[in-house]
């Protein structure tokens, strides 16, 4: 509807209204009182309309601020997202992948430890599978070996640039020689499936 005519009619409405009060024998007080009361129920009436819609805005501007947190916390988990990405990364460029065999880099540092050939064996085992990696790993055994070498043999292998695990890690002195003894464990490397 056009707000021209909208306005007519509701002009039409005052007048009829006011023609009719006009032709009842009102007296001057009971005028006043109807127009006090009508100004009256129009302030009652915009009161209401008024805390109808300030509530409303308040109910709103409540979600608003609430958004607002909802939108920090998820740039704060954009910021840690992308951080452990590129720590992913980091991981997975200093893991081998496939650069260097396993057995040969394990036969490197006992070599280099002073351990003879005939004193070791390198043993590799199937590749097992995680979600996200899949586990090289080979087990070593070692029949004569001084105590001094073994940590050597150990320290090389932990401190090369990509990731190696020594596990299953055992002893025993041997009864012929207590200075040397019997050394058997696991080499593990990781190499990741994809980057998430």
């Amino acid at each position: 509807m056009d707000n021209s005519v909208l306005s007519e009619n509701l002009r039409g409405i005052a007048n009829q209204i006011r023609e009719r009060i006009e032709r009842l024998t009102y007296s001057k007080r009971d005028r006043r009182a109807l127009v006090l009361g009508g100004i009256g129920l129009f302030v009652l009436l915009a009161y209401v309309v008024f805390q109808f819609f300030s509530s409303r805005n308040e109910v709103l501007e409540r979600r608003l601020k609430m958004l607002q947190e909802d939108l920090v916390k998820v740039e704060s988990l954009k910021f840690e997202y992308i951080e452990s990405r590129k720590k992913i990364e980091e991981i997975t460029k200093s893991m081998t992948g496939g650069d260097e065999d396993l057995i040969s880099l394990v036969e490197k540092a006992l070599i280099g430890a002073g351990v003879e050939r005939g004193n070791f064996s390198i043993t590799s085992r199937s590749p097992s599978s995680g979600d996200m990696y899949d586990e090289m790993s080979v087990d070593v055994e070692i029949n004569r070996i001084s105590l001094g070498s073994l940590v050597e043999v150990l320290y090389s292998l932990q401190t090369r640039p990509s990731f190696l695990k020594i596990s299953n890690f055992r002893i025993q002195t041997r009864f012929d020689n207590p200075d040397l003894i019997k050394a058997s464990f696991r080499v593990s490397t990781f190499k990741f499936k994809r980057v998430i």
